[in-house]
């Protein structure tokens, strides 16, 4: 099994939000990949195959998977006999509901408050590249948004708050154990933890004692995840 993933100038160290998604969903299942670091600029060619332009792709046998929550819905159909990530199909759709809502409120407002601090962690061959096809999303220049990163950061942590209350009174966002829903979210603030210094969670949110167990899971595997600068 292989996993294709997404890294900066640290080939050791991928911060894709959706490639974390798939690493935590392979340990919940007790399934281990190998991973195959690319930098944006490989990964059209690399990935060719696949018929994908974007990670992560997973390679199991003869099977090829892209999209997070295709993978997602691949390891839970054929590895039924591992642990479920959804908890059944009700959960299923609701989950499905949950990665749209984390991408629409919480993914774009961070990505423009950090977005400037990932061009400063990415090889030199990817810069010119990044800077391009980023500031058309973000709709100003990396300079801009590395000046204006407040703005979003405050639209970011108002976002947050129903997965705070909701964590008040459970340990995690399944309930008393962990599942696909927490690591779609967990997978959030890896990514901003392995490519920004910012400060993204104030000390008193509920979510501070939710990463601390989240950052314990599978002999610390998110735990692990440091600023790649």
């Amino acid at each position: 099994m292989k996993l294709f993933e997404l890294v900066g100038c640290d080939k050791d160290n991928g911060f894709s939000p959706f490639v974390w998604r798939t690493k935590l969903a392979l340990a919940h299942k007790g399934l281990e990949a190998e991973l195959v670091p690319l930098h944006f600029s490989e990964i059209r060619n690399t990935l060719e195959f696949s018929g994908s332009k974007t990670v992560p792709v997973l390679e199991d046998g003869d099977n090829v998977i892209s999209d997070s929550w295709d993978i997602a819905c691949y390891l839970e159909e054929n590895y039924s006999d591992k642990p479920s990530l959804f908890g059944g199909d009700a959960a299923k759709v609701g989950l499905n509901l949950l990665s749209l809502q984390i991408g629409k409120s919480l993914l774009m407002p961070l990505f423009k408050t950090i977005a400037a601090d990932i061009h400063d962690v990415l090889h030199d061959m990817d810069k010119d590249y990044f800077r391009k096809s980023r500031e058309q999303r973000i709709g100003c220049s990396i300079e801009e948004a590395a000046e204006d990163f407040k703005t979003p950061l405050k639209l970011f942590k108002g976002n947050l708050w129903p997965y705070s209350q909701h964590l008040k009174s459970e340990d995690f966002l399944a309930g008393a154990a962990p599942a696909y829903s927490d690591y779609m979210l967990y997978s959030t603030f890896l990514w901003a933890r392995g490519s920004s210094m910012k400060k993204i969670v104030d000390d008193n949110d509920p979510l501070v004692d939710w990463l601390s167990r989240m950052d314990q899971l599978f002999g610390g595997l998110g735990g692990q995840v440091k600023y790649i600068g």
